[in-house]
């Protein structure tokens, strides 16, 4: 059931569409924004990204879709895509990790330049205290 409580028209928002059928779905998308709204608060304390979750109906079988706008948007079209999981298997790779979007959204919403050395050391500070396993690649 989408979330309608109203959105502060200033702010950005995230726009997860996700399977309902997969409830680990709906934990993994909360916590996705809660590392992505940390993540940019770090670089633009000013930014309180906002979430909804299925706001246009139910999503497709499987899917784990997210988008982001500048501001609230009812427009699919205003919105940027930044994941689609709709084509990834196994279902672990559906869901992005925060460093997966980082990039993409920073630049949708126009922040500074994500490619800048302190933004690198700031991922790598999340990548390593949120909690999640260590990838293969952070060891290269």
């Amino acid at each position: 059931m989408p979330d309608k409580r109203p959105l502060d028209p200033l702010q950005p928002v995230l726009y997860i569409d996700h399977c309902r059928y997969r409830p680990i779905y709906r934990k993994r998308a909360l916590h996705l924004h809660s590392s992505l709204a940390e993540a940019l608060r770090a670089i633009q304390p000013r930014v309180k990204l906002q979430l909804r979750i299925n706001d246009r109906g139910p999503p497709q079988d499987g899917s784990f879709e997210v988008a982001v706008a500048q501001y609230p948007t009812e427009d699919a079209a205003a919105r940027q895509s930044v994941w689609t999981g709709l084509r990834r298997m196994p279902s672990a790779t559906k869901v992005p990790h925060v460093d997966d979007i980082f990039t993409p959204v920073c630049f949708a919403l126009k922040l500074r330049d994500p490619n800048k050395e302190s933004h690198r050391r700031m991922l790598t500070n999340l990548r390593h205290n949120d909690g999640s396993r260590a990838r293969s690649e952070d060891f290269e």
